[in-house]
């Protein structure tokens, strides 16, 4: 409840709220549907459902890899049903899209409630400019088709606006240190949007000549967004390995300071909890001195994957030079980020490492021990310099204290 009384918490309420009624305004000035329609309407969630099994793994890829909001390519056919169902139906489509797609998004309940509200109300908000306006969508003189085509963009225009504008602002209630105007998206992914919704806008006129039209549109669509989705995903990669640490797979200090600043300004911007781990392997020089560093690389890359697992999507993890670690935790208080913390000291004890020494002879490295501080947002800090002090001299208190244990920041900032 306190979450839902902060100023991003009563934005999102509005914002659904304002969904309701535009969607309420928009049923009401549609016509009633009718057998064509309802055909129109199983044609197009076939198609739209063949579309989510084909490309989601993709844009998967696509969404984790992004630094800022993304459109989603669905639109071309959910803003096809805006132009060519009662609103009505397409409402109904859009809401039927969201609760199948559910399980997979992997989000938040309560983020994905607001996406979806944002959706509807954009799509019902393009139906009220096509009621309004009431453009022939078939045949008609020149003068005609200018008006539909007229219609069709400030529809498209509204469709994207109500997105755009709807999701900049809670992200800049959420992240209130960045500029506003890099909210809305990229140049690219504005683009984007903008193709896919004049095909979606050709497609729902075309439909008006046959509803069966979609399923040749699927079949050129489809993998086209697919390749796209698996381009820009393989580009934000590409921007990645930049910020990558190349022997653990983890993010290396420029990525940490970039995610993990944007992670704990997004948690401070929401009023959530977060946490930050240092972790520090013990006695890790005497790895190289004993058996040289190849060995030292080998551990370095088994605590990569150790840590890779024992986060979660969200979550970032890093290598931050030598031996040293860092882990932020959104959403997470200090109680259970030292459930955690204890959990990955475990696994890392656990570990049996195959690697070579000096000489080349297999060795079986094991019993390897950490010490980890951990420190929690608001009550060591609200930034990642502050949280990063106090998570360091926490570690150090464990360091001193004997190693291969867990110390907990308890003073206030």
């Amino acid at each position: 409840m306190r979450r839902l009384l902060r100023p991003h918490g009563v934005y999102a309420l509005l914002v659904d709220l304002a969904a309701v009624v535009t969607c309420l305004v928009a049923v009401q000035l549609s016509p009633l549907p009718t057998a064509k329609d309802v055909v129109a309407f199983g044609v197009l969630a076939v198609v739209l459902g063949a579309h989510i099994v084909i490309v989601w793994r993709g844009e998967e890829r696509r969404r984790d890899r992004a630094m800022g909001p993304i459109f989603d390519l669905t639109s071309v056919w959910t803003f096809a049903a805006v132009v060519v169902l009662p609103a009505a139906l397409a409402l109904g489509l859009i809401l039927g899209m969201r609760i199948g797609t559910y399980a997979i998004r992997r989000r938040p309940w309560w983020r994905y409630l607001f996406g979806t509200a944002v959706i509807l109300a954009s799509a019902a908000a393009a139906e009220i400019v096509f009621a309004v306006i009431d453009a022939p969508l078939t045949g008609g003189d020149v003068g005609e088709q200018a008006l539909m085509l007229a219609t069709l963009a400030a529809a498209g225009g509204v469709y994207w606006l109500v997105q755009a504008a709807a999701h900049a602002g809670i992200l800049t209630l959420t992240l209130p240190g960045e500029r506003f105007r890099e909210q809305w998206g990229t140049r690219t992914e504005n683009l984007i949007e903008a193709g896919t919704l004049a095909v979606g806008g050709l497609l729902g006129v075309i439909m008006t000549h046959g509803v069966l039209y979609p399923l040749l549109v699927l079949a050129v669509l489809a993998p086209l967004n697919l390749l796209l989705a698996d381009r820009q995903a393989d580009a934000a990669e590409l921007r990645e390995h930049a910020r990558t640490d190349a022997r653990t797979g983890l993010l290396n200090a420029r990525g940490l300071a970039e995610q993990g600043a944007r992670v704990l300004q997004r948690c401070h911007g929401s009023a959530s909890p977060a946490a930050m781990l240092i972790i520090d392997l013990d006695y890790f020089k005497s790895i190289n001195d004993s058996w040289g560093h190849p060995a030292g690389d080998a551990v370095l890359g088994a605590v990569g994957r150790v840590l890779r697992h024992a986060v979660r999507p969200g979550d970032v993890a890093a290598r931050d030079g030598g031996e040293e670690f860092v882990v932020v935790l959104p959403d997470t208080t200090i109680e259970d980020a030292a459930v955690v913390a204890d959990r990955i000291r475990a696994e890392l004890a656990a570990l049996e490492v195959v690697a070579t020494d000096k000489n080349g002879a297999p060795i079986l490295i094991t019993d390897r021990t950490a010490s980890i501080g951990v420190a929690a947002q608001p009550d060591h800090g609200t930034t990642f310099d502050d949280l990063r002090r106090a998570a360091d001299a926490a570690l150090y208190e464990a360091k001193n204290s004997g190693r291969d244990r867990t110390v907990l920041v308890t003073e206030p900032a």
